[in-house]
């Protein structure tokens, strides 16, 4: 943004007129000239400029200069907030990854201690079974 500093005169002038009934009334007129050094020619024609008091500049830069910083910070603050949720991911991913080869593990032993318990199944009706086969001949033997 460009910029110049100059001075600003004021003048008031003072003028009476007569009314056409014949009463004098005093009108104020007032002018504001504001000086811009010539080496500081950096305005164009018909272009539109704002002026205002140089502590309300110096403020206006004070303030931008904050809110610069506080961008800076805030990207900062983006980036970080962005690889910590990286990090949460990778994190989660890999608990997620272990659960899931604990879930297998775990299917894989249930899955054996289903097919045990069917064979121990079997046997128990085998031996049952055989029982009570014994149970008969003994009783025709006896």
């Amino acid at each position: 943004m460009g910029y110049v500093e100059g001075t600003v005169k004021k003048y008031i002038r003072e003028y009476s007129r007569k009314l056409k009934d014949g009463k004098k009334k005093k009108y104020q007129t007032e002018q504001v000239q504001i000086t811009l050094p010539k080496k500081n020619d950096i305005f164009q024609d018909d272009e539109e400029v704002i002026v205002m008091n140089k502590e309300v500049f110096e403020e206006y830069k004070k303030l931008n200069s904050t809110i610069e910083k506080q961008e800076i910070i805030i990207e900062s603050l983006k980036k970080k907030v962005e690889t910590l949720k990286v990090d949460r991911e990778v994190e989660f991913e890999e608990k997620i990854s272990g659960l899931d080869k604990n879930y297998l593990s775990l299917q894989d032993e249930h899955d054996l201690l289903k097919e045990n318990f069917n064979l121990l199944e079997k046997e128990i009706k085998y031996y049952k079974d055989l029982n009570e086969k014994l149970r008969e001949l003994i009783l025709k033997l006896t």
